[in-house]
């Protein structure tokens, strides 16, 4: 007892729960950091080969139309029509050699 007359209590359980409290805490997050992280790396290999084709696919696509734009440039007419329509709807033809893949 202390000199009021109340019994004098040790401060190690209170810390001590804290303690384990925080490191429950601790181990909880990294336990869901691991599973999210597992979750993105599954999403990603998922994701891969429909971005190969569709890169694949982007850049058919952008011969094909480079080479409408070469025929219309030639004087062909109805290579001129398709272009004229494109433009209309708001796709620009680039002529350079290779277009930029997205990352």
């Amino acid at each position: 007892m202390n000199t009021n007359g109340a019994p004098n209590r040790s401060p190690f359980l209170p810390l001590l729960l804290l303690v384990l409290a925080f490191l429950g805490w601790t181990a909880l997050q990294s336990a869901q950091l691991l599973a999210e992280r597992q979750a993105l790396a599954r999403t990603e290999a998922q994701q891969t080969a429909p971005l190969q084709q569709a890169q694949k696919l982007r850049a058919a696509a952008d011969s094909l139309a480079r080479k409408t734009q070469s025929l219309a440039d030639g004087g062909d007419a109805n290579a001129q029509a398709v272009v004229a329509d494109l433009r209309r709807r708001g796709i620009t033809i680039n002529s350079g050699a290779g277009s930029p893949v997205p990352p």
